[in-house]
């Protein structure tokens, strides 16, 4: 990925993507969807089959300011990279769910 420094030229991104080192605790999941009855029991269901340890009184929950979307944040312990994708998979194939963090 090229940035734009101040003086206007062009330079490659030498940081990457931070590695995560498994298994992390506390690992932070946010999700945002659409505010639909029903939804926060669907996400949480969805979190609690790849993290069934998730504590879900440590959630976070805000919704819009005009109250068409809702997020949802949870703090898991992580394993591994392909329980990260899964999750990720499952929670977008939640119709209401528009991104997950």
């Amino acid at each position: 990925m090229a940035l734009i420094t101040k003086d206007g030229d062009q330079t490659e991104n030498a940081v990457g993507a931070p590695k995560i080192e498994f298994p992390c605790d506390n690992y932070v999941i946010k999700v945002v969807s659409l505010d639909v009855d029903g939804i926060h029991s669907t996400i949480t269901d969805c979190m609690k089959v790849h993290a069934p340890e998730m504590d879900v009184n440590a959630e976070g929950t805000n919704r819009s300011s005009k109250g068409r979307f809702v997020s949802f944040s949870f703090r898991i312990l992580a394993h591994s990279e392909d329980q990260l994708s899964a999750l990720h998979a499952d929670l977008m194939a939640i119709k209401a769910v528009k991104m997950v963090l």
